[in-house]
């Protein structure tokens, strides 16, 4: 499925007003749910397979989130992914893949 389409159908299924903060806020309990199930996994609580199983949902509730986010920003996910391809691409050539801050 191609990114834009994937966006698009997010918006038809949003209820309620106040896209840009509840998604924002959205990303960042989906992206807590999604840590719990690392967490988890880290502690024993179950394998890998189940690990995988558990996160295919939140990691579509965080992309879900992210799609929306970006619309109320004027962005479209072809556009984001596209952007964040090229930057990763340019700290790799560059030898500044690790470390942190934007500005590498």
């Amino acid at each position: 499925m191609d990114l834009n389409e994937y966006q698009k159908k997010c918006l038809n299924t949003w209820i309620g007003g106040e896209k840009l903060i509840r998604s924002y806020l959205g990303v960042c309990g989906e992206a807590g749910e999604l840590s719990e199930g690392a967490k988890k996994y880290l502690r024993g609580d179950f394998d890998l397979q189940e690990l995988k199983n558990r996160s295919i949902g939140e990691l579509g509730d965080v992309l879900y989130y992210v799609a929306v986010c970006a619309h109320e920003l004027g962005l479209d996910l072809n556009t984001v992914g596209e952007f964040n391809n090229a930057k990763l691409a340019k700290r790799y050539a560059e030898g500044k893949i690790r470390g942190d801050g934007n500005q590498r």
